[in-house]
């Protein structure tokens, strides 16, 4: 049926089936790239959401269990960030 599609609307049926399917690796490359990042911010957000709360729990009382709420956010924190992709293509 896409062949029948192709052949109809042009004179070289493959050439055209070549550029769609180059035009949709493209863009399934641009939607997982913006997928990725998608899922990069939000744990970045999520990590600084459990800082904020291992924090506010160290303002009540230094406890060990604080102290362990706090690292562990801290580098969840850092890793989320590490874990944003660049915008520099390689």
């Amino acid at each position: 049926m896409l062949l029948k599609k192709y052949s109809i609307d042009c004179e070289s049926p493959s050439t055209n089936l070549v550029e769609a399917f180059e035009s949709r690796a493209i863009a399934n490359y641009i939607i997982n790239i913006d997928r990725e990042l998608l899922v990069s911010w939000l744990f970045l957000i999520g990590s600084l959401i459990f800082t904020l709360d291992s924090t506010l729990e160290i303002l009540r009382g230094v406890t060990f269990s604080a102290i362990l709420h706090v690292s562990a956010s801290v580098l969840f924190t850092i890793g989320s960030v590490l874990f944003i992709p660049n915008s520099k293509e390689k």
